[in-house]
């Protein structure tokens, strides 16, 4: 028979070991809401490889933005791209908004015709809601190894 201090110790190791179920806030998937966000990314490669100083506007002014391990303070910002000629084409783009806060992982390809040369990336872009739009807080992008598949 349980004495009344042993039955208390066993019902507080009883409630302690119990689990309880923790719901993550809701997380907008892609194509839900994320159409604008992607917008900016694409506009920021676009900039970008366009040497334009446009992009500036884009990023909020203490954002960080990381190319092939390299901080990047102006164009180009991102990996494997050259600035003034060329052009960037986004491949694949996921976005996922949740809160004020967004990332966007991105596939690109820079292309430069008249050198007839082309590079590879992948971005990552974190962004932020401030007051009615988005603004770039972070970007880290780099180009796959040599011995890495595309």
């Amino acid at each position: 028979m349980l004495r009344p201090y042993n039955f208390t110790v066993a019902v507080s190791i009883l409630v302690a070991c119990t689990t309880r179920t923790i719901r993550p806030r809701e997380v907008m998937a892609v194509g839900a809401g994320t159409a604008e966000v992607q917008a900016l990314v694409r506009l920021a490669l676009t900039l970008d490889a366009a040497g334009d100083r446009n992009a500036d506007t884009l990023y909020t002014p203490d954002a960080g933005v990381v190319g092939n391990a390299r901080l990047r303070l102006a164009a180009p910002r991102f990996a494997g791209i050259t600035p003034g000629a060329g052009r960037v084409t986004i491949s694949a783009a996921n976005a996922t908004i949740e809160g004020r806060l967004a990332w966007v992982l991105v596939d690109y390809q820079w292309v430069n015709p008249a050198e007839q040369r082309a590079e590879v990336g992948r971005a990552t872009f974190i962004c932020e809601r401030r007051g009615e739009s988005w603004k770039i807080v972070h970007a880290h992008s780099s180009q796959p190894l040599p011995w890495e598949p595309p």
